[in-house]
């Protein structure tokens, strides 16, 4: 029935175009953006005869009901909690009307695009075609230039673009318009510390003498055991954890068992952004010491629209994510496994679209967020030199129950409706039980590399001053974002952890985009209520009616790592989020074993019982000059609601059905 309506539609679209006049409707801004982002600058006027793709996003129907159908499945009152959602149950719940499909053909037919030029995703959820510049700027009643970034990227967009009034609720977003995406592919923040103590240079000094005879095959030199058991008694006392944390620190910290469990179908899922990559040698090296059974295991690797575990080039700030991640999330869940999901090729790398790609097909060719813009998502097949060339991955990949990320954009980067449109893809995923994870931040209230907005026009600034800037995914309330603690110098793992004040600052504040969610509606409240907030509305968004970030704490501070042959200290929320991850992904394992479903979305629960966490009530997350929002009583912007207490944690999701 449902189809033959869709048909009777088109069939009377056709008709009313042909013998209709054209009707030139009033048109309203849709996006705009004031400035170009930072390194980006306009170069000139797009040839009108250049020709580009252009991609409509149909407006998806029941998006307004996101909380709704996420709480049925996640609130711990629901009666209908654990009970996820079908792929094909939320794409069919979500897919726009036969309406919208009919209104925006129209639209494009009378504004001379032939509609055999059109092209529709297998779920009517996209509409594709090729127009030149000048059809672009005439449909859309902009200007489309070349813009050009410092290291020679090039990039096509407008400032802003505009469509008839009656279509603004059947058109999410137009691309390519005003989004500017950097690639991803650097870390979000990791330091090596050149003073690190003095048993890691003990360490790092056999290492190298070790390296060297593994080159010419003696791996089995005797004095190698002997050296690595005494260099691993000093490294797991845990009174030196304030300087250096490994896994035993962590365990300590949180009452954190070791891994026991391995169900097949309970993998830890960790993503990776070419040209990042792990060394298996730095794999091996950081297992001897701290989880020698792991020795020559590797993750289960995915790899993404050509990716590779690239090993050409070879540092700190292209192992460093990577090795961080992996070393822990392995060490702590073993003999459960990893996999890692690594994205893009190494000459267009990837994003988040190109992630959620290939683990949910109905994204790319039915709910879609992509860009055809190059600069935003990367395109595949890429015809660049040494690009892969064979087509973008569509859900070839299935979703592990947890996935940890710790790469991220500040707010400002991308448009809202893109943002938009990506933050209910994670919605999507917490339907389907998938526990999403995303480090807040390593520039307390300021953004990536320390900037801030400037309030007048809306650029990004060095930092010293100017309004605080948001990360994301951290704001999108389906995600669950972790901000990063530490052990206070002289103190052990017995004694209060406090918010990162060393290195880094836990990424934390108020969204300008995401409303704010129920689950969290008291505890914000309750902050409020409670605490004298120092700033206003010129430095952030005050108006205590949108999402409030990080969600939860863990350490982040002082991460032994094995980096190009040699033991490291990391720093970054980008330790955080996996080290949280680690925590519900055994959850899941004993739920599993007990006949139950896993986690899925977490947060209702958490915030349904914050007595799970340990309250962080001390540090602050300085930026753009001032000391940023204080850890407090309660939930606060800079650590949320805590660090994990993993034996309550336990306890509370093993309650749920």
């Amino acid at each position: 029935m449902h189809v033959k309506v869709v048909i009777q539609i088109l069939a009377a679209l056709a008709v009313a175009i042909s013998a209709s006049p054209v009707i030139t409707p009033s048109h309203v801004v849709h996006e705009r953006r004031s400035m170009p982002p930072q390194n980006w600058s306009k170069h000139s006027r797009l040839h009108p005869a250049s020709v580009f793709p252009i991609r409509i996003g149909l407006a998806q129907q029941n998006l307004h009901r996101a909380e709704e159908f996420l709480s049925q499945v996640s609130h711990p009152l629901s009666a209908d909690y654990g009970k996820h959602w079908s792929p094909q149950k939320v794409a069919d719940m979500f897919a726009p009307s036969a309406e919208t499909v009919f209104v925006v053909k129209a639209w494009l037919s009378g504004a001379g695009i032939d509609l055999k030029r059109v092209r529709m995703s297998a779920g009517r959820n996209w509409m594709e075609f090729n127009a030149t510049a000048m059809e672009a700027e005439r449909l859309l009643k902009t200007e489309y230039h070349l813009y050009n970034h410092d290291t020679g990227h090039k990039h096509i967009a407008c400032e802003e673009y505009s469509i008839p009034s009656h279509l603004t609720e059947h058109i999410d977003i137009i691309t390519p318009t005003v989004d500017f995406d950097k690639k991803i592919g650097s870390t979000r923040r990791l330091h090596k510390d050149d003073q690190i103590p003095p048993p890691l240079q003990h360490l790092n000094k056999r290492n190298k003498r070790e390296l060297g005879k593994a080159i010419v095959g003696s791996a089995t030199d005797a004095s190698n055991p002997k050296q690595g058991a005494a260099v691993v008694n000093a490294l797991m006392t845990l009174e030196n954890c304030d300087s250096m944390i490994t896994p035993a620190c962590l365990q300590a910290l949180y009452d954190m068992p070791p891994g026991s469990k391995a169900a097949t179908n309970n993998t830890m899922g960790v993503v990776e952004y070419t040209p990042q990559a792990f060394l298996q040698k730095d794999m091996d090296i950081w297992f001897k010491q701290f989880s020698p059974d792991q020795v020559g295991r590797a993750p289960n690797t995915n790899l993404i629209d050509g990716a590779i575990v690239q090993t050409m080039n070879q540092s700190f700030s292209l192992n460093g994510e990577s090795a961080l991640d992996l070393q822990y999330a392995m060490g702590l869940i073993y003999p459960q496994q990893v996999t890692l999901y690594q994205v893009g090729d190494i000459v267009a790398g990837g994003s988040f679209n190109n992630f959620l790609d290939a683990i949910d097909g109905s994204y790319c060719t039915f709910m879609g967020g992509d860009s055809k813009d190059p600069n935003i998502d990367a395109q595949y097949p890429d015809t660049q030199p040494g690009g892969f060339t064979g087509p973008k991955n569509c859900g070839g990949f299935t979703s592990t129950n947890v996935i940890s990320t710790s790469y991220g954009f500040n707010e400002a980067d991308l448009g809202r409706k893109y943002e938009e449109r990506q933050c209910a893809e994670y919605m999507k995923l917490g339907l389907q039980g998938v526990t999403v994870l995303y480090s807040s931040g390593d520039f307390g209230v300021a953004g990536n590399g320390g900037q801030c907005i400037n309030p007048v026009t809306g650029a990004f600034n060095n930092g010293s001053s100017g309004m605080f800037n948001p990360s994301f995914p951290g704001g999108c309330p389906w995600i669950t974002s972790v901000g990063a603690t530490q052990i206070v110098n002289g103190s052990t793992v017995r004694t209060p952890e406090i918010a990162s004040q060393k290195v880094i600052f836990s990424g934390g504040g108020f969204s300008n985009i995401f409303a704010m969610p129920s689950y969290q509606s008291n505890a914000v409240k309750s902050y409020f209520s409670n605490n004298k907030i120092p700033y206003g509305a010129e430095r952030f968004n005050n108006s205590q009616t949108v999402r409030g970030f990080p969600d939860v704490s863990a350490n982040g501070v002082n991460y032994v790592v094995a980096v190009n042959g040699q033991f490291s200290l990391a720093f970054g929320t980008s330790a955080s989020a996996p080290t949280f991850g680690t925590m519900v992904n055994m959850i899941n394992e004993e739920r599993i074993a007990v006949g139950k479903k896993p986690v899925g979305f977490i947060n209702p629960v958490l915030y349904a019982n914050p007595t799970m966490m340990t309250d962080i009530r001390f540090g602050g997350n300085q930026g753009c000059g001032t000391p940023g929002f204080n850890s407090t009583d309660g939930w606060d912007p800079v650590t949320g609601l805590g660090t994990p207490n993993y034996p309550a944690m336990m306890k509370v999701f093993m309650s749920l059905p």
